[in-house]
């Protein structure tokens, strides 16, 4: 029986000093409030919630830092016990001078995707809403591996995509031709400020092959460029992006963006931008002239400290490189933080 006392007098002391240093989790949140109205599609109840809760944490690894990010998020879902899910999550490696590796499910901690749009805006790109696209085709953050870390002032971001799959059905395995392609690859996004106050600049790369079931892969390579610079309260943005497919018959694009926001004072702040993306048309049915989607916005933000009150409103011409499908989004957004 002594010994018996022993082994679990031990084990309770290993457990409360396991205890006393494991990590523990901060947690934040947010929840939002948005009246939204559009011309496409249906508008119905116009009223929408959204909440999300943040749990983070990071601890010590053989003198190397981990670092876990999950964000837990409802979907506005009142009605079901079900509907919390995990948004997107991450577990971060830091190796101090040799860099940060990760996983990243959704966060979008690495590659082309930290600079898809980095032209200034007060509240969401132009094109979140309206159905036009900024021309890039990262796997974002889909179950990626990552690596970045800063070499004499200029940043390293890659994200290696090991395979996903996308929203384009293709092949037969015997249900109709409902097979995924999946998609795998690479791209990397390499930032700096060059010395120079105000100014940050960067270039984007990336490529993924497409492997459909029943017909060889092809390939899609993109390359995007940035550049913005803030003087008193204003920031000027300007980005050049572009698609192109080894395949005859895909859409390929070209697209620029320009944008301008302004710092009214502390609390209120303005924004304007404008996206064209020249889309080839080379599928067959098309006349192979090219079309071009055009996309503007204009986005108001107002802070009260934990609250924020944004506006935005949106229109999309061409979209999708679809003559005469156009499209109008508002959105208000009432957002508190805690």
């Amino acid at each position: 029986m002594n010994i018996k006392k022993i082994g679990l007098s031990a084990l309770a002391g290993s457990l409360a000093m396991f205890s006393a240093n494991a990590v523990e989790l901060a947690v934040s949140g947010k929840t939002e409030i948005t009246y939204a109205k559009k011309d496409v599609g249906s508008n119905g109840n116009p009223f929408g919630m959204g909440n999300a809760i943040t749990f983070s944490g990071s601890g010590d690894v053989n003198g190397m830092t981990a670092t876990y990010t999950a964000v837990l998020g409802d979907g506005g879902q009142a009605n079901s016990n079900t509907s919390e899910t995990f948004a997107s999550s991450s577990l971060m490696l830091d190796m101090g001078d040799m860099g940060t590796i990760g996983f990243d499910q959704g966060v979008g901690e690495f590659g082309v995707g930290t600079i898809d749009d980095k032209t200034p805006y007060a509240y969401e790109e132009q094109w979140t809403y309206v159905g036009t696209s900024n021309g890039l085709v990262a796997a974002g953050g889909t179950n990626v591996v990552g690596y970045k870390n800063s070499y004499a002032g200029y940043n390293l971001s890659l994200e290696i995509d090991p395979g996903h799959t996308n929203n384009s059905k293709s092949g037969s395995t015997g249900d109709g031709g409902n097979a995924l392609a999946a998609d795998s690859g690479y791209n990397f996004a390499i930032t700096s400020s060059m010395g120079m106050d105000g100014l940050n600049a960067g270039i984007g790369h990336g490529e993924e092959e497409n492997s459909p079931t029943a017909s060889k892969a092809t390939k899609t390579e993109f390359n995007t460029g940035f550049v913005t610079y803030a003087i008193g309260g204003a920031t000027l943005g300007y980005q050049l992006s572009s698609n192109t497919n080894e395949l005859a018959t895909a859409t390929e694009s070209e697209v620029e963006i320009a944008g301008v926001s302004f710092s009214v004072n502390e609390n209120l702040a303005v924004s304007y931008s404008m996206m064209n993306r020249e889309v080839a048309q080379s599928a067959a049915g098309t006349d192979g002239k090219d079309i071009k989607e055009k996309t503007k916005g204009l986005g108001v933000s107002y802070t009260m400290g934990s609250a924020a009150l944004r506006v935005l409103m949106a229109d999309g011409d061409n979209i999708g490189g679809i003559e005469g499908v156009d499209n109008e989004h508002m959105e208000v957004s009432l957002l508190l933080a805690f």
